[in-house]
């Protein structure tokens, strides 16, 4: 190999190394290795400087930077915005509104980035500072490391000024960042929106400069003028470089908010960056300070959302994968497909139901749809477009990965590998263990379990607490960095409460509300593995099967041995209780569908303030937070005449 070519191939591959080093925290190779590489890298250019590259990372351009990013309380929150899904939910919205103001005020509608929100600083003229939203009370500080490019750091504007905006990343950005990490052996990411959150920290900045993110004011929350609209606020925006969106349209009446919401819809896919809505707000700003906010909303304002996007696409084959429990699950292999931002190769299936359902075979044309799930679903077959040679998707009678006889459960018809040596069923209950609502072990992913299963390091999940960096250290990719990082996260899981511990194991019907509820009532696990089957039918909220699991794994000889293991290293044995107010006390709860925070986000506040979470709807249940796209818990809590009630109303009853 000439020196130009190794030149180029030993650039390429520190660049690789670091990125994945620094800004992934997911070392390649050893230090040593990287050491070794850079030095005949800076031995060759030193030889041959005519060749050397400008991304060289010998330059010294983009290096780590020294600072770290801290977490600040916002000076005003960042509120959410209260989810819309049909024009009668806006009709409901101007209703609320004309009774409050008895008129129908002016709005303006605009369109809904689908990005990452940041608040924006500038004063005296300069831009002094950039936060992510995080929880709406306090984000991170990352006006070192964002790298915004069509943001001005200087304006003509001798005030204090704090914008709220969307950072987005243009389409065809992420699509060449995607081929080029693909190029590089790099993970790729799911959709812009991820891809432009991650870039916003990024410590290098030549790699986060060349991430083309922009930013788009939607907001002006505080500045020393004084703004009649908001649309006047986004104008003065304009009128001092700063970004806002061309697509606003002030309306007066209903028929003009759903004229702009069509619109924008029409516009929707030929856009250069991803937008997954649009914005009600009530136009002048005395409105919006007479109508205020609730804890989380204001209520002069509300998303739109639009349907989920589909695609259209071949079937080529369906592959069976194998869960933590045993459950064989089908998974729709198609002819990749750009949707929603991103490209699309596998669907979920479901189950052998799902399947007969759709009546879906091989070589079929697809619809798939991917909305808020993470997984793009199968959601209808162009039967009329079925080709002579589709084949039936024949369920496997044996285990894809042992290859031993499946069973099929009574309980959900699932087919089950019951093989306990099964690979698939050992990897998955440690992945599930290490997961982050788990014992949350960073680094602790996948790939990394895989390795250290096949190298016979760990053969369950106790096994984790023997591993140390002197055996790390030494395999390939890794370095004394990356183990002691995995060691002190495997420590730090210590301390991780015991109802988290109880739901790592991983017991069948065990979720983690359920492992709440088990570990609030038994309070130690001493108890709870002396418990017979009528004292787990006392636990609110547990029932026949999820009781008979329960017993069925501490009863298991292995699983004794284990949890033995587990309180020997040291891990939460007893529940302490987490409530701090009593507002909800005696009550139960139960979550469905699609909220605008993380479903953990609401189910802490129940807990908090002295609730109980139910893991099923039953006469016990006495509330349910129903979100979008209910679904089937939804229908049952209405036969039963359980109180449903919306996000908003469970946040007032805690206020």
């Amino acid at each position: 190999m000439d020196a130009k070519t190794r030149i180029a191939e030993l650039t390429s591959l520190l660049n690789k190394y670091s990125n994945a080093y620094y800004n992934e925290n997911n070392p390649l190779i050893s230090d040593v290795e990287y050491d070794a590489l850079y030095k005949e890298l800076e031995s060759l250019e030193k030889q041959y400087p005519e060749y050397k590259l400008l991304e060289s990372p010998t330059n010294k351009v983009g290096a780590k930077l020294e600072s770290k990013i801290t977490t600040i309380t916002h000076e005003i929150p960042m509120y959410s915005l209260e989810n819309s899904y049909s024009i009668e939910d806006i009709e409901e919205f101007y209703t609320r509104l004309y009774k409050l103001f008895g008129l129908n005020p002016e709005v303006t509608v605009e369109a809904k980035m689908d990005g990452a929100a940041l608040s924006v600083t500038y004063d005296n003229g300069s831009l002094i500072q950039i936060v992510t939203r995080g929880d709406g009370k306090s984000g991170e500080d990352i006006t070192n490391t964002a790298v915004i490019n069509n943001l001005p750091k200087l304006i003509d504007y001798k005030g204090r000024l704090i914008l709220r905006g969307e950072v987005i990343m243009p389409k065809e950005v992420f699509k060449n960042l995607n081929k080029l990490r693909g190029e590089l052996g790099l993970p790729l990411f799911a959709n812009p929106r991820n891809a432009a959150s991650g870039s916003l920290k990024l410590l290098d900045i030549k790699e986060a400069s060349s991430r083309g993110l922009e930013m788009f004011v939607y907001g002006v929350a505080y500045s020393d003028e004084e703004f009649a609209t908001h649309k006047q606020s986004l104008d003065f925006c304009k009128s001092h470089n700063i970004p806002v969106s061309e697509f606003l349209y002030v309306c007066s009446n209903i028929f003009e908010v759903e004229q702009a919401l069509n619109k924008i819809e029409d516009m929707r896919f030929s856009l250069p960056y991803d937008i997954d809505g649009a914005v009600i707000k009530v136009n002048n700003k005395d409105y919006q300070d007479e109508a205020g906010w609730t804890a989380k909303f204001p209520r002069w304002a509300i998303a739109y959302k639009y349907k989920a996007q589909q695609a259209s696409t071949k079937l080529l084959d369906v592959i069976f994968q194998v869960g933590r429990t045993g459950a064989v699950t089908p998974v729709a292999v198609l002819e990749p497909v750009l949707i929603s931002g991103s490209t699309v190769s596998r669907a979920s299936l479901h189950n052998e139901d799902e399947v007969k359902r759709l009546n879906i075979m091989v070589g079929d044309t697809v619809f798939i749809e991917k909305g808020g799930e993470i997984i793009p679903k199968v959601v209808k077959v162009q039967e009329q477009l079925r080709p002579d040679d589709a084949k039936e998707i024949i369920f496997p009678e044996n285990c894809p990965i042992c290859n031993s006889k499946l069973e099929i459960s009574d309980d959900d018809a699932k087919r089950r590998c019951k093989n306990p040596e099964c690979p698939a069923l050992i990897q998955g209950s440690i992945i599930h263990f290490a997961s982050r609502d788990a014992m949350d072990i960073k680094g602790l992913g996948e790939k990394v379990v895989e390795e250290l299963y096949n190298a016979h390091l760990i053969n369950n999940y106790a096994d984790i607490y023997e591993l140390n960096a002197d055996q790390l250290k030494m395999r390939e990719g890794w370095g004394q960095v990356s183990a002691d990082n995995l060691i002190n996260a495997i420590n730090d899981s210590k301390n991780v409460p015991f109802e988290r511990v109880l739901f790592a194991l991983g017991m069948r019907h065990v979720g983690a509300v359920a492992a709440k509820l088990i570990a609030e009532y038994f309070k130690s696990m001493d108890n709870l593995m002396d418990a017979s089957f009528n004292d787990l039918e006392q636990v609110k909220g547990v029932g026949e099967e999820t009781a008979k699991s329960i017993l069925s794994s501490l009863n298991d000889k292995s699983m004794q041995e284990i949890i033995s293991r587990l309180k020997s290293y040291g891990l939460q044995m007893e529940y302490i209780s987490s409530v701090t107010g009593s507002s909800l006390q005696g009550s139960t709860f139960l979550i469905t569908g699609t909220l605008d925070k993380p479903r953990k986000y609401y189910e802490d506040l129940i807990v908090q303030n002295g609730g109980t979470l139910l893991s099923g709807v039953s006469k016990n249940l006495n509330y349910l937070i129903a979100g979008e796209k209910a679904g089937s818990k939804l229908e049952k809590a209405n036969r039963l005449g359980v109180k449903v009630i919306s996000q908003n109303e469970f946040l007032d009853m805690i206020k």
